[in-house]
């Protein structure tokens, strides 16, 4: 069985201040996320200081899940790496430890070139290949894109991200309607969900692929 194995870690979190702090709203927002996304085969789970993972059946709430998550520590940025492949080992349904496999490894080295090159997302996939050069380029520019957003940008994209109308996210956030569509045309935001929703459909081939 293939699955999305996700490792992410906060930026530069050792010269970060109230570390403390931090790591409690960390743990708070992946409590929140496992309490409602759909599609986790392993929850998230705090593994080594500011690092976490998890383990994915399908792609579904992934993208959902990750903005989320960014908001909630917001202005705090985290990277996500996404490794694709099979576990060598048994899902462990109640954390993600324990783990290992292509999937793992993939992730791993995703998260090393993250590190180098600065940027805040990458899909791997095993084995290494053409595949997802094309989504590498797309989420760098994400990655650039999102650089320096205000948190309520986020959120505009996280309810877009859930199916949300307009209203619903003005509602949610406490704003004006014209808050939220400034939001969505400054950040092409409409783009961006086509975008999740284009790597949802490749991801979740990928997964059902047991070549």
């Amino acid at each position: 069985m293939k699955v999305i194995a996700l490792i992410a870690d906060l930026v530069a979190s050792k010269t970060l201040p109230h570390r403390e702090a931090l790591q409690k709203k960390l743990e708070t927002a992946l409590k929140q996320v496992n309490a409602q996304a759909k599609d986790l085969a392993s929850p998230y789970t705090l593994t080594l200081g500011d690092e976490f993972q998890a383990v994915y059946r399908r792609a579904d709430s992934l993208w959902a899940d990750m903005v989320a998550i960014m908001a909630a520590i917001h202005p705090v940025q985290v990277r996500f790496a996404l490794g694709v492949g099979a576990l060598a080992t048994p899902v462990n349904r109640k954390q993600a430890l324990g783990m290992d496999g292509p999937a793992f490894h993939c992730a791993r080295a995703a998260l090393s070139e993250l590190k180098e090159d600065g940027r805040l997302l990458r899909i791997a996939g095993e084995p290494a290949g053409d595949e997802w050069r094309l989504s590498r380029h797309v989420l760098n520019l994400v990655s650039h894109q999102i650089d320096g957003w205000e948190r309520n940008r986020l959120l505009v994209l996280g309810g877009l991200l859930q199916g949300k109308k307009v209203r619903e996210i003005e509602q949610g956030l406490s704003v004006s309607t014209v808050a939220v569509y400034k939001n969505i045309r400054a950040a092409a935001l409409d783009d961006l969900v086509g975008i999740c929703q284009q790597l949802t459909i490749n991801l979740n081939a990928t997964l059902k692929d047991e070549r």
